[in-house]
């Protein structure tokens, strides 16, 4: 296999960064002749660095993949779907092989978008149902598949209540607090500004993406440091696993679509550490609708959130990990592999 992606980073701590990096990782272990073409961003997996331009029409590209063998994996960093769909179709009509697109995010589909993807060749692979109904819209379903993915179970799992509380130690936490953690964006898009209506007696930790940290609101970032339970972390955190093990709930807000990837990593990878989730019905979350560990927010409103936050702290085992197993990376890549 050829996997093409401008998606790979040496800190991947965004959404479709984590899926990148750890799809490619895992696959290449996997399939150790796999070879990685980078375009844009890379990192260590890279084996190969093309020059390119929008269209994806340069002598590197076409010489790399063009006379390649092999069947391409492309996996896009997330644009406009007309602009994603157009590169879909210049692959696969180069590409000597099978064409597979991963599309992680997905926020509508244009009338052109539609065409280039009736027009080209390829699969186009989907991470959320919500995705894979939009697509069938415009495409035949026989050349869409959903592909569950999203967390390594090894890396994040549970710990012991003691093993909990010396992580809150180690990170300067109290603990003797209940910590409610979101990972994301600090942007008014990603509706985190909903923080701030959880009670004083939750310490609040907000680790925000470094590869955004220079677009991040500041007033918004002003109002959220402003309250004096809500703590931000907005450098990379190598052992990330750590604080979702310290953590006591899991916070999702997010409502709008293109604020996050189609399945939130995060949920994930705090469901894995057997966390209870409590969140939004973004895209794949709607999924998880009435399983244990999983509170599905149905209101904003102030008492509301902490009701629901009450009972997520309080509740005695989530099982939220169960869930999530069929997201497991292994999945993912025997899915792809053996397609």
């Amino acid at each position: 296999m050829l996997i093409f992606t401008n998606c790979l980073s040496e800190t991947p701590d965004e959404g479709c960064l984590k899926i990148a990096n750890s799809l490619i990782k895992r696959i290449k272990s996997f399939s150790p002749e796999t070879k990685v073409v980078s375009y844009e961003r890379r990192s260590e997996q890279t084996d190969v660095f093309v020059s390119s331009n929008k269209l994806l029409i340069t002598g590197d590209i076409i010489s790399t993949v063009g006379k390649s063998k092999e069947n391409v994996l492309y996996v896009p960093f997330p644009a406009r779907s007309s602009a994603t769909a157009l590169r879909i179709l210049i692959l696969s009509f180069f590409a000597k092989k099978k064409v597979s697109a991963l599309l992680t995010q997905v926020t509508e589909i244009s009338f052109l978008a539609k065409v280039f993807l009736l027009l080209c060749r390829a699969e186009i692979l989907v991470v959320s149902d919500d995705t894979k109904h939009m697509l069938e819209k415009a495409i035949p379903p026989k050349r869409i598949r959903k592909i569950a993915m999203g967390v390594d179970t090894e890396k994040f799992k549970p710990v012991t209540k003691e093993k909990s509380a010396e992580l809150k130690a180690k990170y300067g936490v109290s603990p003797e607090k209940k910590v409610v953690l979101h990972v994301g964006h600090l942007n008014e898009g990603r509706n985190v500004a909903q923080l701030m209506k959880l009670d004083e007696k939750y310490q609040v930790i907000l680790v925000t993406s470094t590869l955004t940290k220079d677009e991040q609101d500041k007033e918004l970032k002003n109002r959220l440091l402003s309250c004096p339970n809500i703590r931000l972390i907005d450098d990379y955190v190598p052992d990330i696993e750590e604080i979702y093990q310290l953590a006591d709930v899991y916070f999702f807000p997010v409502t709008e679509m293109g604020r996050c990837i189609d399945v939130p990593v995060s949920c994930l990878e705090a469901a894995a550490c057997n966390k209870p989730v409590v969140t939004t019905d973004f895209g794949e979350m709607k999924s998880f609708r009435g399983k244990n560990g999983f509170w599905l927010i149905d209101s904003f409103e102030k008492d509301y959130l902490n009701r629901i936050v009450d009972k997520a702290v309080n509740c005695a085992n989530p099982d939220s990990r169960t869930a999530v197993l069929e997201y497991d990376w292994s999945v993912a890549v025997n899915g792809i592999l053996n397609s």
